[in-house]
């Protein structure tokens, strides 16, 4: 799969539809976050009670497969997933390829609601669920996960696990709580394969550190909704703006 720059839109829930997914001049957007059982769906409702977005949908599975078929010819695109099954992750996973496009595993949120039922950084405590769900997801479509940085896990071997299990790509939100990026923790996880940067990249100068760092690829989401034009203007960079192969 050959992207043809080093920028990549990250997933914001209730925000990133296909609809704005398409006007970003990323390499990579990542749809979502979406849920994809009724049990993740119910949590977003409770979410959406604290006046936070989320996508909510009558039914999990037919509201994101028709987000898919909005992009999938247009943008290479990711699906950024929520499930307290494995069966939901599975049956996203079918359909992305169908329409050519990678599962992104949400090893991330940590938003209460999610974390309770055993979702998004549940899963960075709990690794045999989320190798298990990486190594079913991997049989079917190219699977990616994204993960949270500044936790107590040892991260290295977080990502060798990972990369047995399938894994081809690791998002890293490579957060240090009340400081910039964890550049190191980049580093150390690049190591391992393909991966993603994330966190503070809001300028030329801090999306290329990623690259500099180890990422192959370096995501932005909020800096998007400051400026309309972020990725447009980040190709100015020769770094961001060169093509990548994931192998």
């Amino acid at each position: 799969m050959i992207f043809d720059n080093r920028l990549v839109l990250s997933a914001m829930a209730g925000i990133n539809d296909a609809e704005f997914c398409l006007k970003q001049k990323a390499a990579l957007v990542v749809m979502g976050g979406f849920n994809a059982d009724d049990k993740a769906m119910k949590a977003a409702k409770r979410v959406i009670g604290r006046q936070r977005k989320e996508f909510i949908f009558d039914d999990p599975i037919d509201g994101i497969k028709n987000e898919i078929k909005r992009i999938y010819n247009k943008k290479k695109f990711a699906v950024n997933v929520r499930s307290a099954s494995i069966d939901g992750y599975v049956e996203v996973a079918k359909i992305v390829r169908e329409y050519g496009g990678i599962v992104e595993i949400n090893a991330h949120c940590r938003q209460p609601e999610f974390v309770e039922i055993g979702c998004g950084q549940y899963l960075l405590f709990n690794q045999e669920k989320l190798i298990e769900i990486v190594r079913e997801v991997s049989k079917i479509c190219v699977t990616a996960v994204k993960i949270r940085g500044g936790l107590n896990i040892d991260y290295s071997e977080l990502a060798k696990k990972l990369r047995k299990a399938g894994c081809r790509i690791i998002h890293v939100d490579a957060m240090i709580p009340n400081e910039l990026c964890d550049l190191e923790l980049i580093t150390q996880i690049a190591k391992t394969g393909f991966t993603i940067g994330n966190n503070s990249f809001v300028d030329t100068k801090s999306g290329e550190a990623m690259i500099k760092a180890g990422a192959s690829m370096a995501s932005a989401a909020r800096a998007v909704l400051k400026n309309p034009r972020f990725f447009d203007e980040m190709l100015n960079s020769k770094i961001l703006s060169e093509k990548v192969i994931l192998n």
